[in-house]
């Protein structure tokens, strides 16, 4: 299987199967990732409240992921129709290169527009296939999902397709925590651990404190 070279600062830090690096651009596309927008004296400085390297297991990394979009499913967090304030994000990934965890911190105008509306697309987008990067991607769903609830209000979904042969599963967090709004997902060839997944967004909720 072909693999990705992933670049951070400059420089060289992982390399990621193309499958799941797809997957991971998919859901939450680092393309719309980095700082966005300037926030505004009343918006709270994002990057601070986003989840650390020293909150991820023991031989976990920061990695950086390629944007994208197939179908419906991209952009995910920045819906039509909204003013997009701000954003912060950041990915990492375990030392074999799965599970990798995305977080991606937004701001809005209007923040319940925002959030209603990217829950909305979500549902929407039952199905897809195309391509992205050259892969050829099949067999696409999303459906929504049983999770602990978070924040003032909050959805998951369960995303799969399949790449270069393999299925690829992701499982995807929308919360709406007062003025931000959070899209949290983890990835793996295989079934998301669901229990590590809550650990993640525990802490990553906590940290909007």
């Amino acid at each position: 299987m072909s693999r990705i070279s992933l670049i951070s600062g400059g420089r060289f830090t992982k390399q990621l199967p193309a499958a799941l690096a797809v997957a991971a651009a998919l859901v939450v596309p680092a393309g719309a990732l980095g700082i966005g927008a300037a926030a505004s004296a009343a918006t709270p400085k994002l990057s601070t409240k986003l989840l650390t390297i020293a909150q991820m297991p023991t031989g976990w990394s920061v990695v950086s992921l390629k944007s994208g979009k197939v179908g419906c499913l991209g952009d995910l967090l920045q819906p039509k129709g909204v003013t997009l304030t701000s954003t912060a994000s950041t990915n990492f990934s375990s030392k074999a290169g799965v599970p990798v965890v995305e977080e991606k911190l937004a701001t809005y105008a209007n923040t319940k527009t925002g959030y209603n509306k990217i829950v909305a697309n979500l549902a929407a987008c039952k199905h897809f296939s195309g391509s992205l990067n050259g892969q050829k991607i099949t067999g696409g769903t999303v459906r929504n999902i049983s999770f602990s609830h978070y924040g003032n209000a909050s959805e998951a979904f369960a995303v799969s397709y399949t790449i270069q042969a393999t299925t690829v599963h992701e499982d995807l967090l929308i919360i709406r925590n007062a003025s931000i709004v959070m899209g949290i997902s983890e990835g793996n060839f295989g079934p998301v651990n669901t229990s590590q997944l809550q650990g993640f967004v525990n802490k990553a909720v906590a940290d909007l404190a």
